[in-house]
């Protein structure tokens, strides 16, 4: 069983609302933690991230009480997510969209699904892993050799995704599986555009969840707010 949960969202500094979205819940004997980053502004990308988590989780449920197959349940649910963002986007929400990070835990496993550049990231006493890989321009840029991963950071196009849910008819989605026996994190690209990596696990490590989550949104605006900063952690 998961031990203990906790979440927290802000506006930031620099936006004067939130488009971030977040979930923890239990679907059967599973805890589900997820994260949405909307998009579009007066586009409403807060509709486009809380429709994605509703759709996301309701055909989730659906798929999982009826099949043992987790990942085959995963991407039918993100389909779903997708189709409903869609059919949200009408008077004036045309072109609106959303990252979505989702992940089932249970008994130190979890299957982690991701869409955008939301992330994941398994942190223990000693290390940090990050478990996605960003659907974005820029990694693209690197895993095509076109740029390093120090040209990354300050790259013009690094808040560009290669993917969303809501903005194309079919979304391909990444999923993993791990052991996460420590503490699992989700989060939107408000906490890591500001936040480094090392000092994500420095706070992960030293606070209990409730505390973490508080510190790494204060981090994130102390060190610019340039965005709305989510984070969702479960620890085993």
């Amino acid at each position: 069983m998961t031990r203990t949960t906790a979440a927290a969202t802000d506006v930031g500094r620099a936006r004067d609302h939130n488009e971030d979205d977040l979930l923890v819940t239990a679907v059967g004997d599973w805890t589900l933690l997820a994260v949405a980053d909307g998009m579009g502004g007066h586009r409403a990308g807060d509709v486009a991230s809380e429709t994605a988590l509703e759709g996301f989780e309701s055909a989730l449920v659906d798929r999982l009480g009826g099949t043992d197959d987790v990942t085959a349940s995963l991407r039918a649910s993100v389909a779903a997510a997708n189709e409903r963002v869609r059919e949200r986007a009408t008077d004036g929400r045309e072109g609106m969209g959303t990252t979505l990070v989702a992940a089932l835990v249970r008994d130190g496993e979890a299957r982690v699904v991701n869409v955008g550049d939301s992330r994941a990231y398994h942190v223990t006493e000693s290390a940090i892993d990050r478990i996605t890989t960003d659907q974005s321009v820029v990694r693209s840029l690197i895993e095509e050799g076109v740029i390093d991963e120090s040209e990354a950071d300050d790259h013009p196009q690094r808040h560009v995704l290669s993917q969303a849910l809501g903005t194309s008819e079919d979304v391909e989605p990444d999923v993993y599986e791990r052991s996460v026996e420590g503490t699992l994190l989700l989060c939107s690209d408000g906490l890591t555009e500001e936040v480094s990596d090392a000092a994500i696990r420095d706070v992960v490590a030293d606070e209990p969840p409730d505390a973490a989550v508080d510190r790494l949104v204060d981090a994130a605006n102390e060190n610019g707010g340039s965005d709305n900063v989510t984070v969702v952690l479960a620890e085993e």
